[in-house]
């Protein structure tokens, strides 16, 4: 027997208005205009040096990327579940190479201009410049990059874990371009040896801990929270909570990181030294930063568990739902399907999780977001999810 009550009416989320809408797209278009000319700028200074020394440029590139590619590779594969888009994700990149790097270079060296006719002594200018002028600038200007994103692609930051991913995305490229320039300047003045020697300084002692992706990753988690906890004024406190010890882990490093060198043996140096200081100075920074990561896979896997236990069985059976954590199940299950089914069948399956697990989080944010006054089953977006969860089972039989 048939339900003779209508269907119940399909509801979007609703959309701004049409003044905060053009609000939005033009924030979106200044900034990318800006990210554009930025870019450019920093791509013709990179062009200028290496022109000057193309040897010395090409060897640090490629030794900067040595480390770069595989740390971006791990924090991709940190975000398990609900994967960022790609465009977001080549932004935060871009921004931190070519705009951050391009504006705190112009004010570290203003501040270094101004500090060293103040003090008259080069080695201490230098030191004032890494010590105050460095962390404030640097952090600032990455930090921007994770707070727009924050604001103005709001579906696209659905955790903590996105923001500590955008903010160590924004550090990490960042720490790529000015890296390369450290290498040229270390190779021109000490031949590639100390190139090799700084980018096992740089690239892997401090690499992650002590790095620019670590300092934004902390920025990031700041707004992360705030995005989680929806309520309360007083968690916008956590903004500026986390983006002041971004600057305090970055100052530190700065300045206390000569102390731990007590050897005049290069080599000392090199293996004892600053991978002590490492772990003292950076240490517990990207210790809190591992542990929010394993704290938000563990709440991740509840999400999906626990949104997806009511969905019909023609969109996810109870046993299906289990399989879906944690992530190196669907990874083990996914590698045998590919040797066993071939490579379409691996991609369709795999197509069919992630969108299981995209509609879970939306339920999460149905239920979370207090706008929100309609059921799941009038919400446009979980009834086009489960549409196309359907279509796709359909499509592997």
């Amino acid at each position: 027997m048939t339900d003779p009550r209508p269907p119940a009416p399909l509801i979007h989320h609703r959309p701004a208005s049409l003044i905060g809408q053009l609000g939005r797209y033009g924030c979106i278009f200044t900034l990318g205009s800006f990210l554009l000319f930025t870019s450019m700028c920093s791509g013709l200074f990179g062009l200028a040096v290496f022109a000057g020394t193309p040897a010395s440029f090409s060897l640090a590139t490629v030794l900067a990327s040595l480390t770069a590619v595989p740390y971006c590779a791990l924090l991709l594969w940190l975000d398990r579940n609900e994967k960022e888009p790609w465009a977001l994700i080549i932004i935060a990149l871009l921004w931190g190479a070519a705009t951050a790097t391009f504006i705190s270079g112009m004010f570290n060296d203003a501040f270094g201009s101004l500090a060293l006719s103040a003090v008259g002594d080069p080695n201490l200018a230098h030191q004032l410049t890494a010590s105050f002028s460095a962390p404030f600038i640097e952090e600032l200007t990455k930090g921007f990059a994770v707070m727009m994103i924050f604001f103005l692609f709001r579906r696209d930051f659905d955790n903590v874990l996105d923001g500590m991913l955008y903010g160590a995305l924004v550090g990490l490229g960042f720490a790529w371009f000015e890296n390369i320039l450290y290498y040229v300047n270390a190779g021109e003045a000490g031949g590639y040896g100390e190139m090799v020697k700084l980018a096992w300084v740089r690239g892997i002692v401090s690499g992650m801990g002590g790095s620019h992706a670590a300092y934004t990753g902390l920025i990031g988690l700041g707004f992360g929270l705030v995005r989680v906890a929806r309520r309360g004024v007083l968690r916008w406190a956590l903004i500026p909570l986390f983006w002041g010890m971004a600057m305090f882990a970055h100052f530190a490093w700065n300045t206390f990181v000569s102390l731990f060198i007590v050897s005049d043996s290069e080599a000392v140096t090199l293996l004892v030294s600053l991978p002590v200081a490492t772990l003292v100075l950076q240490g517990p920074f990207l210790f809190l930063l591992l542990l929010v990561v394993v704290l938000v896979w563990r709440h991740e896997n509840g999400i999906i568990l626990r949104y997806l236990q009511d969905e019909p069985e023609d969109v996810v059976t109870d046993a299906e739902r289990l399989a879906l954590v944690p992530a190196r199940r669907r990874a083990f299950s996914g590698l045998k399907r590919l040797f066993t089914r071939g490579p379409f069948s691996w991609w369709r399956q795999r197509a069919l999780e992630q969108d299981l697990v995209r509609l879970a989080f939306t339920r999460w944010h149905h239920v979370s977001d207090q706008e929100v006054t309609w059921v799941a089953d009038q919400d446009a977006d979980v009834l086009t999810l489960r549409a196309r969860i359907r279509r796709r089972r359909a499509a592997l039989g």
